[in-house]
């Protein structure tokens, strides 16, 4: 199954839009913002860890149109209810549970912005909930429509800054800069190695021009809310571990990972609880994955970098210890099946996807057996349970 055609799904979003908000067409602005994957650097961008990201072409898509007054009035084709709240008078609450992201991306730019003047959208995601970073594309979709309806400009790395600010501040997840930097500085065609502590983003060309493999998608059919998951304790393990470790070696105390050196978790990380351990270790030793990632990419060895992709997702499950069964089994079907050289879950890794690269001549082949071989599994999902192939494309935009 391939993702629907992205100016076809425009049009289709134009035209209800503007017969819902009767309004021409020629009115409507729509943002395409993108889902993304990151084939390696699982859960260390929030320790300062270098990651490899990729934009894809499956998006959140939000059809706008400023409004008069400073009133935000939206709706979703995959939630339902609608979001309604005066920007002069934003709300502790929105009464719809999807309405905490609009409201937390206009708290985070009336920090530093004036916003003023509302919009009227309506919004599709084409595979919400399912651990490609849905959430941060969302963001980028309402910060993009807020911004442009107050003539706000913002720098690429203002909508990073921004977005996480929302995430952190206003939605309770502690996460890094991986989701956000990804879909703003996406490029089709290429693989973003994004230095997290640095804050510096490099587009690396794919030099198989994706002439031998196809970005193959699989959804598990659980979507995973990660404010409730848990993801904010993996994140405190992590910090607890740096903190012990930076004391233990009688440096400058620190809370990230990145900052502690490798070798002072060789020395004293056998001293760390077992399970802080662990989160230590998944971090030095996806680390080291990343940087040979980057390696077999850079020469287009796609079978080095499919392997380095499942001993990631083998920590994750391990060393992290995230996950739960049906996403474990999912990878395990992926991974088994023809012509895969490489598979892990993606997100928080408590529901949503698996993400692997298949060859191009095998990829049909491989979507149905897999998708047949997961439903048998988990009836209970059947309906919700998919399998795309997609392809990279552009970061977030203006269609």
């Amino acid at each position: 199954m391939e993702f629907p055609d992205l100016i076809q799904a425009k049009e289709k979003l134009i035209d209800v839009f503007s017969n819902r908000e009767e309004i021409s067409s020629d009115d409507v602005q729509v943002i395409a913002s993108p889902y993304r994957i990151c084939p390696l650097g699982a859960h260390i961008d929030h320790q300062g860890g270098a990651v490899l990201g990729m934009t894809i072409n499956a998006c959140t898509m939000m059809a706008f149109h400023p409004s008069d007054d400073s009133i935000i009035k939206l709706r979703s084709k995959n939630y339902p209810g609608k979001v309604r709240f005066d920007l002069t008078d934003i709300p502790g609450a929105t009464g719809s549970f999807w309405g905490v992201y609009p409201r937390a991306t206009a708290l985070a730019l009336q920090e530093k912005y004036q916003v003023e003047r509302g919009v009227v959208g309506l919004l599709n995601g084409m595979l919400p909930g399912c651990g490609l970073s849905s959430s941060a594309s969302v963001l980028l979709a309402y910060l993009h429509a807020f911004a442009a309806a107050n003539s706000i400009e913002l720098k690429p790395w203002d909508y990073v800054n921004l977005t996480r600010r929302a995430e952190n501040k206003y939605i309770g997840l502690n996460n890094g800069i991986l989701d956000q930097a990804s879909i703003v500085f996406g490029r089709r065609g290429h693989m973003l190695h994004i230095d997290t502590k640095a804050k510096k983003v490099t587009p690396l060309p794919d030099r198989l021009e994706e002439m031998h493999y196809r970005i193959l998608v699989a959804y598990s059919g659980y979507s995973r809310e990660l404010t409730t998951s848990g993801y904010n304790t993996r994140v405190d393990e992590c910090r607890s571990a740096a903190l012990q470790l930076s004391r233990m070696a009688g440096g400058t105390l620190t809370k990230v990972l990145s900052d502690v050196d490798q070798d002072v978790f060789f020395r004293y990380g056998q001293r760390l609880e077992p399970h802080i351990g662990r989160r230590a270790k998944h971090f030095f030793d996806e680390t080291q994955r990343v940087h040979a990632g980057l390696v077999a990419w850079n020469k287009g060895s796609l079978e080095e970098f499919g392997h380095l992709m499942s001993e990631s997702c083998k920590s994750s499950i391990e060393q992290y210890e995230c996950g739960i069964q049906a996403i474990y089994d999912l990878q395990q079907i992926v991974s088994a099946a023809d012509g895969i050289l490489g598979s892990r879950f993606m997100g928080g890794g408590f529901g949503g996807c698996v993400v692997g690269f298949v060859k191009p001549f095998r990829a049909a082949g491989a979507v149905a057996d897999i998708q047949a071989s997961y439903r048998k599994l988990h009836p209970e999902v059947a309906e919700q349970a998919a399998v795309y192939l997609a392809q990279s494309d552009d970061g977030v935009r203006f269609l």
